[in-house]
């Protein structure tokens, strides 16, 4: 234990205000090392000691260390700071600095923080390192840092430093943000690291200003980040980045932007930005679907037009994230990168299928010629729209191999019930054998029957397009789910526990029920419109009785492979459907392979199959033509070399 002289302790008291007495024993002379460097400092330490009011004095030339003190109030209440200061292991309840000049090294590491305060222009110029600290609440009000370390530190509230200007090298490392996050407008001297960092809540980089490099390598954006009118002017780094959602809009990147193995977990936004450097997107995973991209599409849109008096349409907005995917795809196809272009390739077509959308709301009163010919070309966009929607859920546009062979099973499958499922009807009710395979035969035996129920699927259909079926079910079900009887008698028999989650298993379960009948239903009611429309016309036309039943087990026959495609059932209408359609796959593989091409088969010379007869001719055709879509998608999907148009 080092013995101070008078003059000495003379010296550390007038720093300390002389406001309190402390132990000199409690003080000793050591070297503080700067654990971020070789460098170290002649310092008196103080360890602890609790402190209520410190107010720094002006007399304050000396180096001082406090470790594993306790300070009420600390108020560093003078215009510099002439000398190194480190905290260590302290307890801060609220350290305040207003207009001070540090002048040298500053420190506060492994610290339990209440308040930090540094605002009305205090300014570090030499070295300031706020590290590995629990800080309940900063802030940071026009100040100037030199250089600054602020890793490893946890902020449990809103850190929202403003008008502060960082003009040297600043590290956030491995820093934990619990609460949200804005450094709008904030300016970036020279490099920047914020690697390894955590953000809980949404984080704020619009308009900032980055001169040089910056860091966000391993970065967790859970809840949003915007960088909106950000500039890079060095490079960008985002590699291994996780983000949530994410806005790059109008940011220009003036060098490299790198975001190798980044995760989109929802739709980015990087309309109108501008990357006049390298761009890297290689193994960038984007872990989200159509749906939440055409949620985000609008979102964006509505706020947009709530905030400006210029309006902007939707489909305005979806081309705009329609190139942001497409620089990111062309940056890959100049890499040679084909497959990673792939799946920006995919976002690009979900935006146009989304920007097509809009061409049936764009249809106008016609007047003139040029609204003939504007009309005419929104039909063929609906086209477009209609095909690229029929290409996304058959095979995600050539990149989900998986789900178009699925497809191709299930066309399988459901040819060979409409052949076997014919034949096997007309077996059991039928008897004399010439009219078995006449498909008009067996229906007018029924027609009364089979009218009355093309009305019934007409009325559902009718009411499906009205009103919403699964919302009106899910209101049945909370009037039941809302019945006291009924849960006081569950929650008898089960616990509370076990109650929600069959509960809740169950809700799916119907959910996904919902979602198959109304695909069912919409299966029906295309064939029973062709069916009503061809007996109010039947008189004008003068067809044959059988033409209308053709025409309905035709139209049945591709619209129901069309809603198994689209539905949005995934229990019943996928895995149940899938393990059924390959059951009969692999039953006609063995029996009759035949049946899978007819047109193979008639060359093979299998001329007893069913299927050949002429009745189901138009059937056999169809089934060819949806056979040779779903074989494209399927060789184009597992060839991988040409998913990019080049």
């Amino acid at each position: 234990m080092s013995q101070f002289t008078k003059e000495e302790q003379d010296k550390i008291f007038l720093a300390l205000s002389k406001n309190f007495n402390i132990d000199i024993n409690c003080i000793f002379y050591q070297l503080v090392r700067d654990t971020s460097s070789p460098t170290s400092y002649e310092c008196f330490c103080i360890r602890g000691v609790n402190f209520n009011h410190v107010y720094f004095s002006s007399f304050n030339d000396i180096p001082l260390c406090f470790e594993e003190c306790c300070f009420e109030f600390i108020n560093f209440n003078i215009k510099e700071v002439k000398n190194v200061c480190f905290f260590r292991k302290c307890k801060l309840n609220t350290i305040t600095a207003l207009g001070v000049k540090f002048g040298h090294f500053f420190e506060i590491s492994d610290c339990n923080i209440d308040k930090l305060n540094f605002y009305r222009h205090s300014e570090f110029y030499t070295y300031a390192r706020i590290y590995s600290n629990k800080i309940n609440e900063i802030l940071l009000y026009y100040i100037k840092f030199h250089k600054v370390d602020f890793s490893k530190n946890i902020f449990l509230k809103p850190f929202t430093p403003h008008n502060v200007e960082f003009l040297d090298n600043v590290k956030f490392d491995f820093c934990s943000f619990q609460d949200q996050v804005s450094f709008y407008k904030v300016s970036f001297g020279k490099n920047v690291r914020f690697s390894d960092a955590y953000f809980n809540k949404k984080s704020i980089f619009s308009r900032a200003y980055f001169k040089k490099d910056v860091y966000f390598n391993n970065v967790k954006f859970l809840s949003g980040v915007n960088f909106k009118e950000s500039s890079f002017f060095g490079k960008a780094y985002f590699s291994f980045a996780n983000f949530g959602e994410v806005n790059f809009s109008k940011a220009i990147f003036y060098d490299i932007a790198n975001f190798y193995n980044t995760i989109f977990s929802e739709t980015p936004n990087f309309s109108q930005a501008i990357f006049k450097g390298n761009l890297n997107a290689v193994n960038t995973n984007l872990n989200f679907d159509f749906e939440n991209l055409e949620k985000k599409i609008n979102q964006e849109c509505e706020e947009f037009n709530k905030k400006e008096q210029n309006k902007k349409s939707l489909d305005k907005f979806a081309n705009d994230f329609r190139d942001s995917f497409r620089v990111f795809k062309n940056a890959l196809i100049k890499d040679n990168n084909l497959l990673d272009a792939s799946n920006f390739h995919k976002c690009e077509l979900y935006c146009k299928e989304i920007e097509l959308k809009q061409s049936w709301n764009k249809l106008k009163n016609v007047t003139t010629d040029e609204d003939i010919k504007q009309n005419n070309r929104n039909h063929s966009q609906l086209v477009d729209f209609l095909l690229l929607g029929f290409y996304r859920k058959l095979c995600d546009h050539h990149t989900d191999f998986l789900r178009v062979f699925n497809n191709l099973i299930l066309l399988i499958a459901l040819y060979a019930l409409f052949i076997f499922g014919f034949t096997w009807l007309h077996d059991d009710k039928l008897k004399d054998t010439r009219a078995i395979l006449t498909l008009f035969g067996f229906f007018d035996k029924f027609e009364f029957y089979f009218n009355i129920g093309v009305v019934i699927c007409m009325s559902f259909g009718l009411i499906l397009i009205g009103k919403n079926f699964i919302k009106s079910f899910l209101s049945i079900l909370k009037i039941f789910q809302c019945l006291p009887y009924i849960k006081k008698w569950l929650l008898k028999v089960f616990k509370k526990e076990i109650f929600i989650k069959l509960f809740s298993r169950l809700k799916i379960i119907i959910l996904d029920l919902c979602y198959l009948m109304e695909s069912l239903v919409i299966a029906l009611l295309i064939p029973c419109v062709f069916y009503i429309l061809f007996a109010i016309f039947d008189f004008f036309l003068n067809l044959d009785q059988g033409f209308k039943y053709l025409l309905f087990v035709n139209s049945l026959f591709v619209n129901s492979y069309i809603c198994l495609v689209y539905t949005k059932s995934l229990f019943f209408g996928r895995y149940v459907a899938l393990i059924l359609s390959y059951v009969v796959f692999f039953i006609m593989l063995i029996n009759q392979p035949s049946i899978i091409l007819p047109l193979i088969g008639k060359f093979l010379g299998d001329s007893n199959g069913n299927s050949n007869h002429a009745s189901l001719l138009t059937l056999n055709i169809l089934y060819t033509i949806l056979m040779a879509l779903v074989l494209f998608s399927l060789q184009k999907t597992a060839r991988k070399n040409s998913i990019v148009p080049s």
